[in-house]
């Protein structure tokens, strides 16, 4: 049942012959001051399954001296009711809660306000909330991540965070019990307590890890989430250990920085062991071209770092050239008392380029404009900035044909990181003065730092005969709408004459009310025969009237200013359209027609008759299929469907209103809208992300041959960490084997508990030392050399089927394997929906999986969507050629053949230099993102334009097809920050 009628079942009820709303309830006449309040002021009732009710409460306040009557409530639009009540008074002082439901039937945004009727003063009578949902086909995802606190110095208080979710439509509860031989080392707050998540409610629960004693602690997060299921397990994982040092990053990138500008960075130096330190500050040891420099190194007292102390270092990078600068190095005077062994170092990388300020487009083109008329456009200047800029000062270089000027004043424009901001500037030619032609100056400050970005800009004068034109609606009428939702029409002027027009502009006129909006239509020429379109979006407030005024400009000596009058209704009634406004987006003209689906409700307590449903429009290209007769009556709570397609002959913007008409003036409106284009060029635009979250699993050969493999593996940590380290990724790193069953024992065993059967778990299965390494890991280059070293135990390695169990069902989500009698030993929460996966294979054997490779590929795309940007594999294996590596026992051509097949990284298992094949998948797990989805299918491959940063590249990229993706070469992937662009034409 739906809200649109009163609440209170034995008051007032809505009739067919009163369906544009029902008699509101009079006051009781008792004139007391009540200062009547509902809160929140907007509900937002964010995503909804469709079929499903989701319910948010709404509360109800008495800020005044008097008590109130609540004597109803009423929702504006389908599908969000307010359960009944009865009236009851609210007294001084008093609040309440109601609940508000929201059950969409169809996809689609939905928009509205609930009135809340009271007794109170006539300007009070009423309080107004606005909501908004949106109705989705909805999946239901479970994850709960496993919680490895690495090593913890006895005493201290490390936190981590359980992270659930409630991916249902109503409110679920939750209970949390710790559990297992060493929970008295852990503990939360929420302990034994019954909490309550909100429908779709993210929610983190802190856990503590205090170790009393050393060695590694375990035990349970039992956690309750439904009353008839059982508890789902998260092991939780630490270790009581002496500190260590701690230096953080291992590696100072400080990305492109432009030109003889500066970038600070610090570096973190923590006592993390029992017994102080000496430290005495750092100097730079390495510098070619001397572009690094210490900034500030405060040291402690007595020099002294004591136990769980940190100290801080900052360097500056200035680059004096474009390029990547040589590698520096920066020496840490910090030891332990009493050693004599050599200081930490800390690499230094950075490149000179470009300022991190875009400025686009770099060339502004007014095109024609009429001699006497002016015409006004934007460029955006966007911050890829890691910090907030300032545009200081714009300045405009006119050398010929006519004025350019600033449509605003040259005031300081803060620009925060990651934004953009327009900048208006306007030409006016000189008469007979043919083209114009200047320069815009942007000059931004980036702290000491300033850059200056230039735009040309062009024009031509040009006389125009006076334009023949007509505008048309004369008025641009809305109907009813429902309070809170959207419904957008167009206003057209069409060149009627035989010779070109010039259109200076189109837009709302100030002074039109506010619930009226549009963009800007700049400045054009209309040929004859063709028309310019302003699109006015209409979102009724209040249930009332409303008024505004479009305008334009055109080359004409006495008609120059047509207007529109623009008019609307907003709507309290029990009938409504959803969604009130169509969009069919940009279609092809030879490409199969586009359909949309809209359904009519009636919530009125009685039938609706509607008398007629009109498809207003100027064109036959967006058309009806299979609706009903009328005039058709609903009765209460019926609703009907109505398919709309939309098939352009032509280019340009097509518009209609869709119109009910209920009798008695009456008469509602829904919007559609569509673009037809012929060989359109579509401009795609990115910004590089500037972190990112990567899951990376490591399947390491566990057989006879590979002791030193793992060793080398293990030991090189931190180069495979740089890139990651470099741009602050969010990382989950867990390891598991190419075994799928235990060794029968013999002449090695293995560690883990699994006896190198790991069959797809991370390792260790029994939780000797974290399972997943994150950010957040203490001595993650520990856990991930503990982790790496698997045992040499097996023989028959099967490392494809291995990734696929490690990353499917029962594994995937589940924090234990159900069919292994150890606990805790699931893979869940290693996996995120949000991240890049990246599997990495080492192995010095061919891989003897049961599927052919592509059943793997096709997993693994699939996986993370089919996004090639989303997935990488790589392998360190046998080669082709075994000439070159003896070690090997034959090559690794299956994992040879899936790393090339999804843009993934090959080094031989018998590199001299680990740490440089190490680096190198770093920059393919880490490094920024390479594949970039076109919005729709190309015409024409071959015709495809990438810039990145307004500088077209021509090669270090390619087309796939198979995912409509620009991707581009490993090593070549934009920075981040980037601005990137791609132009192509416009495919089906």
């Amino acid at each position: 049942m739906w809200g649109r009628r009163w609440v209170v079942l034995t008051a007032w009820a809505c009739v067919a012959a009163m369906v544009g709303g029902c008699d509101r309830p009079s006051s009781n006449g008792r004139g007391a001051r009540a200062a009547f309040a509902a809160r929140p002021e907007l509900l937002d009732f964010g995503p909804a399954a469709v079929g499903s009710t989701k319910t948010v409460k709404l509360k109800l306040a008495n800020g005044g001296r008097a008590p109130v009557r609540i004597e109803g409530a009423l929702s504006s639009v389908p599908n969000v009711e307010v359960p009944p009540f009865e009236p009851f008074s609210l007294s001084a002082g008093g609040e309440t809660e109601i609940e508000v439901h929201f059950t969409p039937e169809v996809e689609g945004s939905v928009k509205g306000v609930v009135e809340i009727f009271t007794d109170a003063d006539a300007s009070e009578k009423t309080s107004q909330v606005a909501f908004t949902g949106l109705g989705v086909n909805a999946l239901v995802e479970v994850k709960t991540p496993s919680l490895d606190y690495g090593n913890v110095t006895l005493e201290t208080v490390a936190i981590r965070d359980l992270v659930l979710r409630n991916p249902t439509s109503v409110d679920s509860s939750m209970r949390l019990e710790l559990r297992g031989p060493d929970a008295d080392q852990f503990s939360s707050t929420m302990t034994g307590k019954d909490v309550v998540l909100k429908a779709g409610q993210d929610w983190t629960l802190p856990v503590g890890f205090k170790p009393n004693r050393l060695g590694t602690a375990s035990a349970e997060a039992r956690v309750k989430v439904c009353d008839t299921c059982e508890p789902v397990v998260v092991p939780l994982t630490g270790m009581g250990v002496a500190a260590e040092l701690e230096i953080s990053p291992v590696r100072l990138d400080f990305g492109r920085v432009a030109v003889n500008a500066t970038a600070e960075q610090s570096i973190i130096v923590r006592n993390q062991g029992s017994a102080p330190m000496s430290y005495t500050g750092a100097n730079i040891v390495s510098n070619a071209g001397g572009v690094f420099r210490v900034v500030s190194t405060p040291l402690p007292q007595g020099n002294t770092l004591k136990p769980g102390d940190a100290a801080e270092i900052r360097v500056a990078f200035t680059p004096a050239a474009v390029g990547t600068a040589p590698e520096g190095k920066v020496e840490i005077q910090v030891r332990a008392s009493n050693s004599s062994a050599p200081v930490p170092k800390v690499a230094l990388a950075g490149e000179g380029g470009s300022s991190c300020i875009g400025v686009q487009p770099s060339l502004v083109d007014f095109g024609e404009v009429a001699e006497g008329m002016a015409a006004t456009r934007q460029v955006q200047v966007y911050n890829r900035c890691r910090t907030q800029v300032l545009v200081s000062d714009l300045q405009i270089a006119t050398q010929r044909g006519g004025y350019f000027s600033l449509a605003q004043a040259p005031a300081s424009l803060p620009i925060d990181p990651g934004k953009s901001a327009p900048v208006g500037v306007t030409f006016t030619p000189r008469a007979g003065a043919g083209d114009g032609v200047a320069q815009l100056f942007v000059t931004v400050r980036q702290g000491a730092s300033t850059s200056t970005e230039g735009v040309a800009l062009k024009g031509s004068g040009k006389l125009f005969p006076p334009c023949q034109y007509t505008m048309t609606p004369q008025v641009l009428n809305f109907g009813r709408v429902p309070v809170g939702s959207e419904v957008a029409l167009g206003v057209s002027l069409r060149n009627t004459g035989t010779t070109p027009c010039f259109l200076a502009s189109m837009q709302l006129a100030g002074g039109s009310d506010a619930v009226f909006s549009t963009g800007r239509v700049e400045n054009t020429v209309v040929l004859p025969g063709m028309k310019a379109s302003l699109l006015v979006h209409f979102k009724p407030d209040a249930a009332a009237t409303f008024g505004g005024l479009a305008e334009a400009w055109v080359n004409h000596p006495s008609a120059g200013h047509p207007t529109v009058t623009v008019q609307g209704e907003g709507s309290t009634g029990c009938f409504a359209v959803q969604p009130t406004h169509v969009e069919f987006g940009l279609a092809k003209l030879t490409c199969e027609p586009r359909a949309k689906e809209l359904v009519a409700y009636n919530r009125c307590a009685g039938p609706v008759t509607v008398q007629s449903m009109v498809l207003e429009r100027d064109t036959e290209e967006i058309s009806l299929s299979e609706s009903p007769h009328f005039p058709l009556t609903l009765e209460a709570n019926q609703s009907f469907r109505i398919h709309a397609k939309y098939e352009p002959t032509d280019e340009g913007e097509d518009l209609a209103a869709l119109r009910f008409d209920l009798g008695q003036g009456s008469v509602y409106t829904a919007s559609l809208v569509g673009r037809g284009a012929s060989n359109a060029n579509q401009v795609d635009s990115f910004i590089q992300e500037s972190a990112a979250k990567v899951d990376v699993l490591f399947v390491v050969d566990n057989s006879g041959s590979m002791m030193e493999e793992q060793q080398s593996l293990g030991a090189n940590f931190a180069a495979f960490m740089s890139a990651a380290t470099a741009s602050g990724v969010d990382y989950h790193i867990g390891v598991t084997t190419t075994g799928l069953d235990s060794s029968s024992g013999g002449w090695s065993s293995c560690p883990g508990g699994a006896e190198g059967g790991e069959s797809g778990r991370l390792f260790p299965v029994n939780g000797s030392s974290p399972r997943i390494i994150t950010p957040l890991t203490p001595n993650a280059a520990g856990v991930f050399a503990t982790n790496t070293h698997v045992g040499v135990c097996h023989w028959n390695e099967q490392g494809l089927e291995a990734a696929y169990r490690a990353l499917s069902d029962p594994l995937l989500h589940s924090l234990d394997d159900p069919r292994t009698p150890q606990t805790s030993d699931g893979n869940g929460g290693f996996i995120r929906d949000e991240a890049r996966l990246a599997i990495i294979f080492v192995t010095d054997e061919e891989d003897f999986s049961s599927q052919p490779v592509p059943f793997y590929e096709t997993y693994f795309k699939a996986l993370k969507s089919n996004d090639p940007g989303k997935l990488s594999v790589s392998a360190i294996a046998g080669p082709v050629d075994l000439s070159s590596c003896s070690t090997a026992s034959s090559s690794g051509t299956r994992y040879i053949q899936l790393a090339n097949a999804t843009g993934g990284v090959v080094e031989s298992i018998c590199t001299p230099n680990w740490a440089e094949s190490l680096k190198k998948l770093s920059d393919t797990a880490f490094g920024p993102k390479r594949s970039f989805p076109l919005s729709d299918v190309p015409a024409d491959t071959s015709q495809i334009v990438v810039s990145v940063n307004g500088v077209q590249i021509t090669s270090g990229w390619v087309y796939d097809g198979a995912s409509n993706s620009i991707v581009f070469d490993q090593g070549a992937a934009p920075p981040p920050g980037a601005y990137i662009e791609v132009t192509y034409p416009l495919g089906c």
